[in-house]
């Protein structure tokens, strides 16, 4: 067999093998990104649960402030 001869027979492995290669890097970038964004919600919803834990926190503590000053209300005008 000719190197021209093997060369032509190469050609069309190579080029089928570096357009799967491209494919599989471009699906790797994709997949990346996906993840990157879904790292993102993730920090996103993690820090507004945070907040409202916090924002319930107060609003209990504040409840409980209310009824503590309505029962000592009531102990002292109750005999």
């Amino acid at each position: 067999m000719t190197p021209d001869r093997r060369l032509d027979q190469l050609e069309p492995i190579m080029a089928d093998s570096l357009q799967k290669i491209d494919r599989l890097i471009e699906g790797q970038g994709q997949i990346l990104e996906v993840a990157t964004r879904a790292d993102q919600k993730a920090d996103i919803t993690a820090k507004g649960v945070a907040e409202l834990t916090i924002s319930t926190q107060r609003q209990y503590e504040d409840l409980k402030a209310g009824q503590e000053a309505i029962m000592q209300y009531l102990r002292e005008k109750l005999p």
